[in-house]
């Protein structure tokens, strides 16, 4: 195989490494892991082009620059991912309620909060490939919700206090429409 048609295989696989990177960032379908698919799919993306590069130009010294700026962009980027996804903490689950596949899950903290702050998210499959959406976002030192439901297969409802906030949920990309916030507006 010559040079250029190496470079080429590279560079073909490079872009699709880049697509996949922009799908990941859209995250359509709401995978609750998703921080991880968009830091390994940039980390292969700087590794391709680098080596794409490198394959590409016949100069030594260019080849290894090339090599060193690549590696320490790899190696820069696989940090700022790896500390910025764990400085992601998620506190624990304070009530859980399932239907089928699907759960509402009542979290108390937000990252990065220093207040206690509790949410609703309804998870649904397992694994990597687990989805999460927003349902109801508390406000900083408010109380949890009273209670979280499943009405029928396409909505789920959060009542805080007097107030019952009910939200659609897309079956397949688990888009929640609307996500409440707080209690304002009941």
């Amino acid at each position: 195989m010559t040079t250029l048609r190496r470079a080429l295989v590279l560079a073909a696989i490079a872009i699709l490494a880049a697509l996949l990177a922009g799908l990941a960032v859209l995250d359509p379908f709401h995978l609750r892991h998703a921080q991880w698919f968009v830091a390994a799919t940039v980390l292969a993306t700087i590794v391709l082009v680098t080596l794409t590069l490198a394959v590409a130009v016949r100069i030594y010294a260019l080849r290894v620059l090339v090599l060193v700026v690549g590696g320490i962009g790899a190696v820069g980027w696989a940090a700022v991912a790896y500390l910025t996804i764990g400085l992601d903490d998620e506190r624990g689950a304070v009530a859980e309620v399932a239907s089928g596949d699907r759960r509402l899950v009542v979290l108390e903290g937000e990252p990065f909060t220093i207040d206690t702050v509790f949410r609703v998210v309804l998870r649904s499959g397992a694994g990597p490939f687990e989805q999460e959406s927003p349902v109801w976002l508390g406000e900083p030192e408010g109380a949890a919700p009273d209670e979280v439901s499943f009405r029928g297969a396409d909505e789920v409802a959060v009542r805080t206090g007097g107030c019952v906030l009910v939200s659609r949920v897309e079956p397949v990309t688990l888009l929640v429409d609307p996500v409440h916030r707080g209690t304002a507006g009941c």
